[in-house]
Order: C-alpha cells, then sequence, then structure tokens
C-alpha cells in the first residue's frame, strides 16, 4: 500500500510531463541574453530566492505558492541568509533568536537538537523545503546545517491544510540553497572561542555553455569545543545538487545531503539548589563549565544521508505541476549521564554531590516523503483565482531502543571525579521497529477581488496509522478534516489588515514510558492582524493578535524524565510585533512577543506554561560605512530580551536577563573579515527551570572570527 501510493504519485507526474520536445522554446541567443539580464540588474524575488539584505517580500511557506506575503492572512517570519550570516548563527534554534512568537533555546546550551517554542507550544514540526522531517522524534535528533539554507521560514499558528499533521503553534521551513545560472564561489573559514574551528564551502553555477544544466555544492566541516568541559563538537557536512533545464518550462532538481556529527552532552539535568536557587550551606553556584557525563564513554551523534528530487512543469501559461519525492535515513547513538536532581533513583546523598543516571540508545529512522501539487490560475471578471490541489505522503519505519539505570558512585558537583563508572553493557533485547504512514489530500483556492480584497480558503483531509512490531498496542488509525479561511485587504500605501482562522491536527506516534498510545493533538486559531510594505521599499512590518487552543499537549511526567503526560487543554492568547527594514546604510530588525499560555484544563490550571516567558523582544541593527574614505565597514549590534519564565505549576520562576550580540566587519572587492560576539558581557544566567526540580544553564559568551573569499 505504501510502495503504491508512493508510486501512483510519481507516475501521475511523470505521465502529464513530456521530456522530449521537437521544439526548444528558448534559443540560445535568448539564454545569452536572459544571462546578461541576470547579470546587470539581478532577478526578481521569487518564494526561494536568495535575498539582499534583511527584508523578504514573497514566500511559499502560508500557501505552497508563489505569494506575496502581504496577500497571506497568517503571521510569517522570513531569516534570510544575510541574516543567518551577520549573526553568525550555528544552530536553527540561534537563527530564530531574533523572531517574533518563538522561544528559541528554552533549555540553554543543549547540543542535542533544535529546540524552540511557537506561540507557547511544544518545538514545532520541521519540513525541508515544503516536505516532512521524520515524523517520530526521539533523542536521535540532529542539529540542521544552518550554512546550507537559503531561507528559514516560521510559520506562527495551525498550518494542518498547508502542511498536515503539525504541532498548533507552528513550524519552521527551511529552504535549501539551490543551483543558480550565475557563477557564485564562496569559502569561509573560522575560528573563535572554545576552540571553534570551521571551514565552509559554498558552489553554484552553470555546467554548459546553454545554461540548461546548474549545480550547487554545499560542505562543511567543523572541529570544536562547546563552553562545557569534555564536550567536544565535530561535523561533516556536503549537499550537492543538480538541475537540469531541457526548455523553459521544465526544470528538474537532483540533491543529496550526507551530514555526520559526533560531539559530548551539554545537558545535565543540573538541581535548583546552586543554580537558580543558592547552593546549600557555603558552597557557590554550580559551574556552567560542569561535565556531568564520563569523557571516555559519553557520546552524541549520529549520520543522516538524504536523497531526492524536485520536478517542474509548465503545463500551459496557467498551470503547473510539481512533484517531489525524499528519503531520509538517519541513525544515532546516545550515551549520557545527568544529575538525578529530583530523587527518581533516590535521596541526594549529600549537599555537594548528586546520583547520575545513565542513559544508552541507538534511535534510527528511515523515511520516504512524496507529493504532487497542481496550480492554475483561473480569472472571472473581476475575480482572480489561484488554485491549489495537492497529494502527500510519508512512510517512516523507526526505532528507538534505550536501557537506564544508576550509577552507584555519588558525583561531586564541585570537584568531579572521573573514571570510576564501570561502562553498563547495553542489552537492548527485541527491537521493535514502529511504522508510521500519512496520507494527506488538500485543496486551497486564493480569491483576489478588485485587486484589494484576497480570501484564502482551504480543505484538507488526513489519514495517519502508527504501529508497532510484535506489540500488543493496538497503535494509531486516526482520520482528520482541517480547514483554514483567511481574509487580507490590501489598502493604500502597502498596509494590508487581515483575519484567519486556522486548525491544526497531529497524530502522536509513539507511546509513553508505560506503552500506553497518545491521544491526537488538535487544535484551533482565531488571528488578527496587519501588514505593511510600500511598494518598491524594503520595509515589512507585521503586527497580530491571536488566541489558540490546543488540547492533549503532551508535557514532562514530574516524576519521571523518560515520560511525557497528556494535558486536557491549553490557551494561548498573544500579540506579537515584527519588522525588518533597509534604510540607505541602515539595516534593522526587531520584534516584541507577548504570550499568555495557560494550561485550563490541567492539574496546575491557570498557570503559565512551563519555559514559556510572557515578554520578549529583541533588535538588531547593522550600519554599513566608510572610513577614512574605505568603504566596506560594518558594525552590528543586537539585544535580546528574554522574559520571566516559570516551572511547571509556577512552583519556581526563572528572572528576565538581557544578552547582547556584536558584529565587526569589513568587506574589500572579493575578502570579507568579520568578527561576531555572542553574549558579549558573557552574562551568566539560567535559560529555564522545571517543575520537576532541575534547571537549564544559558549560553556563555563566544568570539569567533571569520574570513571569507568570493569570487
Amino acid at each position: 500500500m505504501r510502495a503504491a501510493q508512493l508510486f501512483t504519485l510519481t507516475t501521475l507526474a511523470l505521465a502529464t510531463s513530456p521530456y522530449v520536445q521537437a521544439e526548444d522554446d528558448m534559443t540560445e541567443a535568448g539564454r545569452e541574453k536572459t544571462l546578461q539580464t541576470i547579470t546587470v540588474i539581478g532577478t526578481k524575488e521569487t518564494a526561494s530566492s536568495a535575498v539582499k539584505g534583511y527584508v523578504a517580500k514573497r514566500s511559499s511557506a502560508g500557501t505552497k505558492t508563489d505569494t506575496a506575503l502581504l496577500e497571506i492572512p497568517q503571521s510569517i517570519s522570513v531569516i534570510t541568509a544575510d541574516q543567518i550570516k551577520d549573526q553568525n548563527a550555528q544552530s536553527i534554534s540561534e537563527a530564530l533568536r531574533y523572531s517574533a512568537g518563538v522561544t528559541a533555546e528554552p533549555y540553554g546550551v543543549d547540543n542535542r537538537g533544535d529546540y524552540y517554542a511557537l506561540r507557547g507550544g511544544s518545538s514545532g514540526s520541521v519540513v525541508l523545503d515544503g516536505l516532512r522531517l521524520p515524523l517520530i522524534g526521539s533523542w536521535g535528533s540532529m542539529h540542521d546545517e544552518p550554512y546550507a539554507f537559503q531561507r528559514v521560514e516560521v510559520i506562527r499558528g495551525p498550518s494542518a491544510v498547508t502542511y498536515g499533521q503539525n504541532p498548533p503553534g507552528g513550524l519552521v521551513n527551511l529552504v535549501s540553497k539551490q543551483p543558480q545560472k550565475t557563477a557564485q564561489h564562496e569559502i569561509v573559514i573560522q575560528g573563535g572561542t572554545n576552540d571553534h574551528r570551521q571551514v565552509a564551502v559554498d558552489f553554484t553555477g552553470p555546467i554548459d555553455q546553454d545554461g540548461t544544466l546548474l549545480y550547487r555544492f554545499v560542505g562543511l566541516t567543523n572541529n570544536s569545543g562547546t563552553q562545557v568541559e569534555y564536550a567536544k563538537v565535530r561535523r561533516d557536512y556536503i549537499a550537492p545538487s543538480l538541475t537540469w533545464l531541457p526548455d523553459s518550462k521544465t526544470k528538474l532538481m537532483i540533491y543529496g545531503q550526507y551530514q555526520k556529527d559526533e560531539s559530548g552532552n551539554t545537558n545535565a539535568f543540573l538541581p535548583w539548589a546552586g543554580t537558580r536557587l543558592d547552593a546549600p550551606g557555603s558552597y557557590p553556584k554550580i559551574s556552567s563549565r560542569l561535565f556531568i557525563g564520563e569523557p571516555d564513554w559519553d557520546s552524541y551523534g549520529g549520520q543522516r544521508t538524504r536523497i531526492g528530487y524536485s520536478f517542474e512543469r509548465k503545463l500551459s501559461d496557467d498551470w503547473t505541476l510539481r512533484q517531489n519525492l525524499r528519503h531520509d535515513n538517519a541513525n544515532g547513538h546516545y550515551n549520557t549521564m545527568y544529575a538525578d536532581c529530583c530523587g527518581w533513583m533516590g535521596p541526594r546523598p549529600s549537599d555537594r554531590t548528586v546520583n547520575r543516571v545513565w542513559y544508552a540508545g541507538q534511535p534510527t529512522s528511515d523515511v520516504t516523503s512524496a507529493d504532487l501539487q497542481l496550480e492554475g490560475k483561473l480569472n472571472f471578471d473581476r475575480l482572480e483565482h489561484t488554485l491549489f490541489f495537492g497529494v502527500d505522503s510519508a512512510q517512516e519505519r523507526s526505532t528507538n531502543p534505550s536501557v537506564s539505570g544508576l550509577d552507584p558512585t555519588p558525583f561531586d558537583l564541585y570537584a568531579p571525579v572521573y573514571g570510576r563508572f564501570a561502562e553498563p553493557v547495553a542489552d537492548f533485547g527485541v527491537i521493535s521497529p514502529t511504522r508510521t504512514t500519512q496520507l494527506g489530500i488538500s485543496v486551497q483556492d486564493q480569491i483576489k477581488f478588485d485587486h484589494h480584497w484576497v480570501l484564502v480558503a482551504g480543505l484538507r483531509h488526513d489519514h495517519a496509522k502508527v504501529t508497532v512490531d510484535d506489540s500488543a498496542n493496538a497503535g494509531v488509525d486516526e482520520s482528520a478534516w482541517s480547514r483554514r479561511f483567511g481574509l487580507v485587504y490590501l489598502a493604500d500605501h502597502g498596509l494590508a489588515p487581515y483575519l484567519s482562522y486556522s486548525q491544526s491536527f497531529e497524530a502522536l506516534a509513539g507511546t509513553d514510558f508505560y506503552g500506553q498510545t497518545f491521544k491526537p493533538k488538535r487544535g484551533e486559531q482565531y488571528e488578527a492582524g496587519l501588514k505593511w510594505s510600500p511598494i518598491g521599499k524594503p520595509y515589512m512590518v507585521s503586527v497580530a493578535t491571536f488566541q489558540l487552543k490546543e488540547k492533549n499537549r503532551l508535557t514532562t511526567d514530574p516524576n519521571n524524565p523518560q515520560n511525557q503526560l497528556q494535558l486536557g487543554e491549553v490557551t494561548v492568547k498573544g500579540f506579537e510585533l515584527e519588522g525588518n527594514a533597509r534604510y540607505q546604510n541602515l539595516e534593522v530588525l526587531g520584534s516584541y512577543t507577548y504570550t499568555n499560555a495557560r494550561d485550563t484544563t490541567g492539574p496546575v490550571k491557570g498557570t503559565q506554561l512551563e519555559s514559556i516567558p510572557k515578554h520578549s523582544a529583541s533588535l538588531w541593527a547593522k550600519y554599513n560605512f566608510a572610513l577614512a574614505d574605505v568603504s566596506g565597514f560594518s558594525v552590528g549590534s543586537g539585544v535580546r530580551y528574554l522574559g520571566r519564565n516559570w516551572g511547571e505549576g509556577a512552583v519556581i520562576d526563572v528572572p528576565a536577563t538581557t544578552l547582547v550580540d556584536a558584529l565587526v566587519s569589513y568587506t574589500q572587492d572579493k575578502w570579507s573579515v568579520s568578527l561576531n560576539a555572542k553574549n558579549l558581557f558573557d552574562k551568566e544566567y539560567v535559560a529555564t527551570c522545571l517543575g520537576r526540580g532541575d534547571c537549564w544553564l544559558g549560553t556563555r559568551r563566544s568570539l569567533v572570527g571569520s574570513v571569507s573569499y568570493h569570487w
């Protein structure tokens, strides 16, 4: 059945797209003229193109069609490659630091993956070029490499009609760097604090004189330390891609990716006392460099491969067919130790020591995703329709075997001694794969009336099935309808007020620690907002207010860190303000977020959700200038305000903190040099404390110097 679904999607695409034509629409002269035009005046912005600076005006993230952001009745942020470079984001979580509606890095310095909360929700889904990434989360996740992406797009609020299963808070769409018609080459060498060493390359351009074959190669190697002693980081990454343009109506891109990560663990599950609270007796605060694992045993990493293709065929001037297929394979390993801060395994030995829990896991994931899209434009008198029909399918086979136990030797938090841990034999027993299938069918219409009113309406049906081999558990077999409606008015001077309603659906794969399946998560949201982006001006400002309800949300079990519980209902009310602009030599982006996120039916009814601040804000500015008649200098600075947050049930709070980032750079001809500082004043802070009794420390200061050569 699963193979038949993928075969059907692929066959439909290929059957309607002739690869051989008797006549080519574009002549040699036409190709040369096009290339010259690109070189002289640049290209028109599209939903996936590179953007100079921080202001993007188009995206496909909200509709899966190339649409102006003003015409999408939903809050969307676009983080450009220039912003990622200027802020030297080393992870997707870091790239989200200056976006509205996002709680980035809620667990502070944690190298296990990208963690963030959207509109008070748990970490949202991630899609790559519009296709889902693995459906089942586990501790085997890996950081996606930000250098590989042209854009990082944040879609806030439910998006089931567009993407199928995803949390109600929103999702992140990663837009890969794609082959370009103009030859461009870049080499970047970095060095910095914590022994940071990295080399990255990005090459693209035509292969043949006709420009029918284009290539891109993105590669990176990183060998660094972290602020935590003994926790090293190693990454090797390559992403080749090839685009074939046989004629003016056909485009086929084939791509691959290989990533290998090896690192130690930076998370520690440190107790309240000595982090947020004063340490008992006369002991000082616990050091942010403390490594609580075992240097010779602790490890976190794995390898991931991706291969796929993206096909597009213009059937006519008004109708376009697109088809995508990708296969993802990942294998991970996770050996770690963490503090038994909460007495799960017994009472704490003394004021300066803790028990340690060891954990060993070997997660795997094998996913095949495909979609088929048909987009058409129809005009009837004063109505302009953009129709979208989509079918998508995903199949995953995953395993997550793990074992854990107690290290009998107490661990000294102030004078750690390593090497006394007897490495366990990790017997995973019988490994039962979890199999997940999803099939979704969607239809959407974007209707423009009199060039001022835009109505977006969509409907989708999802069917998801989860089974566990050799298990008595019945698994999950769920179906759901999801809807969205939105109305935008395109007023004068680039103003666009809007209203919207949207739903989300997520069949929660897997089981809790005791083998019980989870109920599906459902959400709905009402949103009203205003966007401003004058034609021809590099400004994009948006403001939104919303009310979101989420049912069956997962939360950590206060009595077992390896288990999750489902709350009844969560209500999130919020306000967001975000702006990106360029004025002469000044580039600015800023945001403010108010999030009132409360459990309305659970055991801690009425309290703010764990780790979610009510208030947060950020401001980043970069100024380009000449010095002594020498141009090419830039200085930048950013301020991030992280508001007060609470543990579950408001049993403990974490005070607000303000962090400062900075940039100094110089560009001359083909060379660029820069210095980035994050947490410039090296403020020590606690990122969050959980109600169960553990805290997570924030990221300390880092300095990174970069030298780039472009040609």
